[in-house]
């Protein structure tokens, strides 16, 4: 009897093995890429495991099979995961093209947390002290700034110590995240949720009271955060 020559004659069992391997070698270098995207987030080491953890909703235990190349998340979560950390989902799958695409900076000034009030305030805007400007990829509104995030009440959307950049002229809707303050001084971040027509300014730290009555005012539109620079002594 004539063998097709367009088969090949493999030992039984031997695709299984094949595919097994694959899968192996593909969890290791997904493991790989997604180490270095936790890196270039600002989250490395043993501290990027529970970061991840919190950032995704899933527990440490998955997220560091993640990391270990012991597992891989579902399709939907490695989609989230590229947004998450700033990272091109084809490269996050594959490796294949850059790690982030190139985009032109926009220049954003960096004020202290004290002097947002001064600021927002066109005619005291001269007056502010800008201590340093930073790169941020998306276009902005006039009057736009970052400052640094101070506490943990909304952790693990936003970490104590990241740039928050903020688009007073943005406007904002349901479940964005926003500037907002009650008297002067308690300037934070909050989310906006609307219930029955009124908006309700919600932490996201699960440890601390969900709804925020100490401020009702919302100052501007949080436009992203920079997750990359780190303060002197880390």
């Amino acid at each position: 009897m004539d063998v097709p020559t367009d088969k090949k004659m493999e030992p039984p069992g031997n695709d299984e093995e094949e595919k097994t391997e694959m899968t192996e070698i593909f969890r290791q270098e997904f493991s790989v890429r997604l180490n270095r995207a936790l890196e270039h987030a600002g989250h490395p080491g043993r501290g990027g495991q529970t970061w991840l953890a919190q950032a995704m909703g899933v527990s440490q235990t998955n997220s560091r099979k993640w990391l270990k190349g012991v597992a891989l998340p579902e399709i939907q979560k490695i989609v989230a995961l590229a947004k998450l950390l700033g990272v091109r989902l084809e490269w996050l799958i594959s490796g294949s093209g850059d790690m982030v695409r190139e985009e032109i900076a926009h220049w954003v000034p960096v004020i202290a947390l004290g002097s947002i009030p001064a600021w927002l305030d066109q005619a005291l805007r001269q007056n502010v002290r800008i201590l340093t400007t930073i790169p941020f990829p998306e276009s902005l509104g006039p009057g736009s700034f970052a400052f640094p995030m101070q506490g943990s009440s909304m952790e693990p959307d936003f970490m104590d110590g990241e740039f928050v950049v903020v688009d007073p002229g943005a406007k904002w809707e349901h479940r964005s995240f926003v500037l907002s303050s009650g008297e002067p001084g308690t300037e934070t971040v909050r989310r906006v949720v609307m219930d029955g027509g009124r908006p309700v300014l919600m932490v996201s730290n699960m440890s601390y009271p969900r709804i925020d009555t100490e401020r009702s005012r919302i100052l501007g539109t949080v436009s992203g955060k920079i997750r990359t620079f780190e303060r002197s002594g880390k």
